[in-house]
């Protein structure tokens, strides 16, 4: 992973782990994962994309 993205990320986390809120933490967790997931089925779909035009 790159090492930029790793830091960018941990201080995220840092600061999240920071609120005393707790049912804002959750939904600020909560919105990380769902924006993670969202963005993990978009890399997945691309690269079925892909891999569906090299199988022609």
């Amino acid at each position: 992973m790159d090492n930029n993205f790793k830091i960018k990320v941990d201080a995220l986390m840092q600061e999240v782990s920071a609120m005393t809120d707790l049912i804002r933490k959750i939904e600020v967790l909560n919105y990380i994962e769902q924006q993670a997931a969202f963005m993990q089925w978009q890399l997945e779909e691309e690269k079925r994309i892909d891999d569906d035009s090299r199988d022609y």
